[in-house]
């Protein structure tokens, strides 16, 4: 169980509905499809079997497998008889270049227009891919962050997951609902000074549907933050899913920018 446990939360691995619309299998491979997707689960990530999907999802193996045989047609997995499966999607795509100052003055902007509600805050060991993103090493834990994000209005627009390294002191649920995550990093000694995205398109589990308002299957708009200190070290995974009628991301480039 510990390749699921890395994955999913508690919560969403109580998420799948057997009331509603979609049919189970969907639901599971609507989650492990966003999984893969926004890059928590990378290239050649070793995937949960049939038996650990069905003890964890309390569902049939048959569901199970109809899940997994979705995402092999799509070409997300690779399947290996008597072996796990492996994730072989790649992200591919330009990436252009933005200014980091111009973008924490737009997520400063956010965050004083906005409201989060932390639903999950510990510190535990992060799935072996994050681990390698974060440069951790077997036995070090980070904080682990679930949080929805409101407007004026109260309605919410956006889902984070994230995962923390190097944090000592300050990082509680209160501090991060009034507070800033990268002012918290800073006075732990990671100043924020280099900043990369991959946004993508991808389903709204069972879960986060029900946490923005939409319906299981709904596209989402995802964003996978990668924040590094003044070290080159990555200090912060942040994965996003934003409801697409509520928020809207806007670049803007100089000409010379665009044209080089």
């Amino acid at each position: 169980m510990r390749v699921l446990n890395d994955i999913f939360t508690p919560a969403e691995l109580a998420s799948l509905r057997t009331d509603g619309p979609i049919p189970l299998y969907h639901q599971l491979y609507g989650l492990l499809k966003q999984r893969i997707l926004s890059g928590v689960l990378a290239r050649d990530a070793p995937l949960p079997t049939e038996a650990e999907l069905s003890a964890g999802f309390r569902i049939s193996r048959i569901t199970a497998k109809r899940g997994m045989d979705l995402l092999a047609s799509d070409g997300l997995i690779v399947r290996r008889r008597g072996r796990r499966s492996s994730v072989a999607y790649h992200p591919k795509g330009t990436e252009p270049d933005a200014p980091l100052v111009g973008m924490l003055a737009r997520l400063a902007e956010m965050s004083r227009e906005t409201k989060v509600k932390v639903l999950n805050i510990d510190l535990r060991l992060p799935p072996p891919n994050v681990a390698a993103e974060l440069g951790t090493d077997a036995h070090e834990q980070v904080h682990h962050v679930v949080r929805v994000r409101f407007d004026q209005q109260g309605i919410p627009f956006a889902y984070y997951e994230s995962w923390t390294r190097g944090i000592e002191h300050g990082f509680t649920a209160e501090a991060i609902e009034q507070r800033q995550r990268f002012d918290i990093m800073a006075e732990n000694g990671h100043r924020i000074s280099h900043i990369e995205q991959l946004l993508n398109a991808a389903s709204a589990s069972p879960l986060v549907a029900e946490l923005l308002e939409l319906h299981a299957g709904d596209p989402v708009l995802t964003l996978v933050r990668q924040s590094f200190d003044e070290d080159g070290l990555l200090i912060d995974l942040l994965n996003c899913q934003y409801h697409p009628d509520r928020f809207h991301y806007r670049m803007n480039l100089s000409a010379e920018e665009y044209l080089a």
